[in-house]
């Protein structure tokens, strides 16, 4: 009995530890969360964390506000680098469990990246990211809550085709557009570290300098359609009607 005790002892003693996990705190400029009702309160007040949120909670009475229709289909479009992704992770992190469903592709990727850990090119697996976002998004159709969507839409077959998907789910569309400069682009790609092929960027920016003059001007499909600069989106405050017409 005692030779199995130390022999026991011995085993645990030599055993590798257990590893700790690890965790990052995102410095990315993410802006304060929404100013909504007390009866619409954020998640938690771990999602107030200023080391994950960034700067303290600005006035929101200072903050734009977009009211947002029951059930609503939000395309929250713009060049890569405009600050989409940033948008959407501060209403994820910020909003009320039940208002939103986020759909981002960036997500999605990232998971991959971490998965494959770099043996494969981004452009090889791409079809995959794509193919996940959109079947996840047709899942989140026939749900209440408001649609939150990443996509350039600077095609217009892709606003066509995104503004059909809402008007057969019975959901009204919103265009948001993220007006940014081309350096603005640039600086917005640099700071995720992800950086579009070059051919790529041109096709998106030749589009936009077609559209830039006309966002204001309604795009059909589309019930409103809102033009913002990167700073208001980081301010920004989405409010949906939580409450069947």
């Amino acid at each position: 009995m005692r030779v199995g005790t130390a022999v026991l002892s011995s085993a645990l003693f030599l055993a590798p530890p257990t590893p700790t996990p690890e965790f990052q705190l995102t410095t990315d400029p993410i802006a304060a969360p929404d100013a909504r009702p007390a009866s619409v309160q954020t998640r938690s007040a771990a999602r107030r964390d200023p080391a994950r949120l960034g700067p303290p909670e600005p006035d929101p009475s200072d903050a734009p506000r977009i009211e947002l229709p029951y059930r609503g289909f939000v395309v929250v479009g713009g060049v890569p680098g405009a600050g989409k992704s940033t948008l959407l992770h501060r209403l994820r992190v910020t909003s009320p469990r039940g208002i939103f469903s986020v759909r981002d592709p960036e997500d999605i990727r990232t998971r991959w990246e971490r998965f494959l850990g770099g043996r494969r090119a981004y452009r090889v697996w791409r079809p995959l990211v794509y193919l996940e976002h959109y079947v996840r998004l047709l899942l989140a159709l026939p749900g209440r809550k408001t649609i939150i969507l990443h996509d350039t839409a600077t095609r217009g077959w892709a606003r066509r085709l995104l503004g059909l998907v809402a008007r057969l789910s019975r959901r009204p569309a919103i265009l948001l557009w993220i007006n940014v400069s081309l350096e603005e682009s640039l600086d917005g790609q640099r700071v995720r570290g992800r950086k579009v092929p070059r051919r790529s960027a041109q096709k998106h920016w030749r589009r936009w300098a077609r559209l830039r003059p006309i966002t204001d001007a309604g795009e059909p499909g589309f019930a409103e359609v809102h033009t913002i600069t990167r700073d208001t989106a980081r301010r920004i405050l989405l409010a949906p009607d939580t409450r069947r017409p």
